[in-house]
């Protein structure tokens, strides 16, 4: 005889039953309360970090162009500093040409011969209306001289400083180099003809023959 059910005859299982004594606890459930708790740490941290930057963007001087007018500020203080003129090099590869100045100078007038002081019609070189009787043009005259019969005139030559002899009578001319002059007096000598001249006349020898003699009409010595 037994008390109670028995499973196995009936073939059903017996009813559940609840049973709280007097001992009895109930074990807690576990739940997600854990990993929540970390996600809100996290946000928060992001959220005042968040702040932390919005601030420091506000209150920085300038607020948030501050840096803007910054490089503002510096573009203008370094616009009105006073520009500096460029500097421009010049690089030679060769050496410039120099310059060739080229002066002109204006030649001398000529000297226009000289006539004060000196005999009616003549001038510094002799005699102006004979040509046989005066110096080559500018060479200066020693002697002028007219005779009742000739004109002549002794004259220098100015590049090597020695006397020629320029005289006409009756139309024809000669010219003798290097006479003799000393003082008032000259000694030309032609060949065999030799002219001896003074304040008082001229004379003319040929082969040691006086040939002529000729009063002085005008005389001159320089």
């Amino acid at each position: 005889m037994s008390y109670g059910w028995d499973n196995r005859a009936a073939g059903s299982q017996p009813p559940q039953q609840e049973w709280q004594g007097p001992g009895y606890r109930s074990e807690p459930q576990r739940g997600s309360s854990g990993p929540v708790l970390a996600l809100i740490t996290v946000l928060a941290i992001l959220a005042i970090a968040l702040l932390g930057a919005i601030a420091y963007l506000f209150l920085r001087p300038g607020g948030v162009s501050g840096g803007e007018s910054g490089q503002a500020g510096a573009a203008s203080s370094s616009s009105s500093m006073p520009a500096q003129p460029p500097v421009t090099e010049t690089a030679y590869s060769t050496a410039p040409e120099r310059e060739t100045v080229t002066v002109t100078r204006e030649a001398p007038a000529p000297r226009s011969p000289r006539t004060v002081g000196y005999p009616a019609g003549a001038d510094s070189s002799g005699w102006v209306d004979n040509r046989q009787a005066r110096c080559n043009a500018g060479d200066p005259a020693a002697m002028i001289g007219r005779t009742t019969q000739a004109s002549f005139s002794i004259c220098i030559n100015p590049d090597n400083g020695r006397y020629y002899y320029r005289g006409s009578s009756g139309g024809a001319g000669v010219e003798v180099d290097d006479p003799a002059v000393s003082g008032d007096s000259a000694v030309v000598t032609n060949n065999d003809v030799l002219y001896s001249i003074d304040s008082s006349g001229m004379r003319i020898y040929q082969g040691g023959e006086l040939i002529s003699s000729q009063p002085m009409a005008v005389f001159w010595t320089g």
